[in-house]
């Protein structure tokens, strides 16, 4: 029978969503039901890769190499976190489940948390964004009732992707221009 997939950002949100979709078998990673399978991030699963996983030659810090300006942005497990990540990735992948909802916080991180993680996962299936006004249960089934296609969030996801790619920028690359820089002023001090 093909399941819904609901991810929560956080376990305490998975656990009022559950209640209300009736997934009452828990697992350790995951709320599961006839109809439904209610999961969750732990905060952010994924970061950016490190400039030397871009080019080995970016492990020295030189003025030379800067900037640094990747032409993709690839993603790596937050280390201690590769439990969930991974049980996440299994469910978006599993035959049964037929599509994806985004219960993750209402907002431009949020969005970006579950966007990474299904990106990660190479899963294809159907996604449809929840907005949770209210975390009563009547609250809950008003917004899966009003469940929207992820398209219409799009332009979120964007601004999210935007603030993150050039938060990696800025932060790479002025990290390494001042250290790099400081470090050959202290050598020059007598």
């Amino acid at each position: 029978m093909p399941r819904t997939l609901i991810i929560a950002e956080k376990p305490s949100v998975a656990s009022d969503i559950a209640r209300v979709v009736g997934a009452d078998n828990k697992g350790a990673h995951a709320w599961e039901g006839s109809d439904h399978v209610v999961s969750w991030a732990v905060g952010h699963l994924l970061e950016f890769v490190a400039p030397e996983g871009y080019d080995t030659n970016l492990k020295r810090w030189r003025l030379k190499d800067l900037p640094i300006l990747p032409d993709q942005f690839l993603l790596t497990p937050v280390k201690g976190n590769t439990k969930q990540l991974n049980a996440l990735k299994k469910l978006l992948k599993a035959k049964d489940v037929e599509r994806v909802i985004n219960a993750c916080d209402a907002g431009r991180e949020g969005e970006l948390i579950f966007r990474e993680i299904f990106r990660y996962s190479g899963s294809t299936k159907p996604v449809e964004r929840l907005w949770l006004q209210s975390m009563t249960d009547d609250g809950i089934r008003q917004s899966l009732a009003g469940s929207r296609p992820e398209a219409e969030v799009q332009g979120l996801a964007d601004a999210a992707d935007c603030r993150a790619e050039s938060d990696w920028l800025i932060g790479m690359n002025a990290t390494r221009a001042l250290t790099v820089r400081l470090r050959s002023q202290r050598d020059r001090v007598p």
